[in-house]
């Protein structure tokens, strides 16, 4: 059986407790005082809290309309679902509030910024309408730039650096990839695989350089089984886009262990990988299961 609502409670307290996050007691609140954590958040529709919404795009590209947000803020707030996000649920565990898209007018950079955004992808090429990995990552050098005129070189680089940065992201390459190459060799998979590992590695050794030393990722989950990826290949039942989950699986496996390798390469490095691949997975599989998380 899949796992239930208390197993991925688990699985997130792991997921942040494994960051060595000194501010919060995760177990125990009222033994710790609280302290102040920033987290600095890059992404496609996962984590994106909105920065679509201030973009010149299509209604099929916001979020910005119902029935989305209808079940936790009951207004649609430009997240990509009806409720919260997996780092909001993450801020609400370390006790700090919801983190506000970048493009926010007004914004301060207390609880750090949300940077991610709606169909990107590592890739500029795979949706130019959006805010891809790497204009998240100019997006971010200007805050980092921000900090240290306001707050002097100290004391942005000590809150930089004792923060947490969460990554979720490469979806949409893939989705983009299989869609314009349906006829690629395995050959032409795997380099494409090798690049987009290749090019999230120098991501996380570029915010290093700025700082960052406590990494959240979520691995790249199941895209194959979307439904509209399923309607066009006119797929029946539980039935997946397989070229698209072999190569994620394969993204996966490599990117874990390039992380890993940074461990050991890079001082002070720390990381979390949570398996949204296999907890995904799972609820598409086994939906049954998940009853009591949908129903309660």
């Amino acid at each position: 059986m899949a796992a239930s609502k208390l197993t991925f409670n688990f699985l997130l307290l792991n997921f942040l407790a494994s960051l060595r996050i000194p501010e919060i007691s995760l177990c125990d609140r009222s033994r710790q005082p609280k302290r102040h954590v920033a987290m600095f958040i890059f992404g496609d529709s996962i984590f994106d809290a909105g920065n679509n919404n201030y973009i010149n795009l299509s209604v099929s590209d916001r979020a910005n309309y119902w029935p989305y947000g209808e079940t936790f803020f009951h207004f649609p707030t430009g997240r990509f679902t009806d409720g919260r996000l997996i780092v909001d649920l993450i801020a609400t565990k370390i006790g700090q509030p919801f983190v506000p898209p970048y493009l926010q007018p007004g914004i301060n950079f207390t609880n750090g910024v949300n940077f991610a955004s709606g169909g990107a992808g590592v890739f500029y090429e795979t949706d130019p309408k959006v805010i891809s990995l790497g204009m998240q990552l100019s997006n971010f050098k200007n805050v980092a730039i921000s900090m240290e005129e306001q707050l002097g070189d100290k004391e942005a680089n000590k809150r930089l650096s004792h923060a947490v940065y969460a990554t979720c992201v490469g979806g949409n390459d893939y989705s983009h990839f299989v869609d314009n190459y349906p006829n690629a060799t395995q050959l032409e998979q795997d380099e494409f695989v090798k690049n987009l590992v290749g090019n999230l590695t120098d991501f996380v050794k570029e915010l290093y350089t700025f700082g960052a030393r406590k990494f959240a990722i979520l691995n790249v989950g199941p895209r194959g089984c979307l439904p509209a990826i399923r309607q066009s290949k006119e797929l029946r039942g539980d039935e997946c886009d397989e070229v698209s989950l072999d190569m994620i699986k394969k993204h996966n496996s490599a990117a874990s262990k390039a992380i890993k390798e940074l461990e050991s390469k890079l001082s002070g490095f720390k990381y979390s990988i949570l398996d949204f691949y296999t907890i995904l997975y799972d609820m598409i599989k086994d939906p049954k299961a998940y009853d009591a998380i949908f129903l309660a």
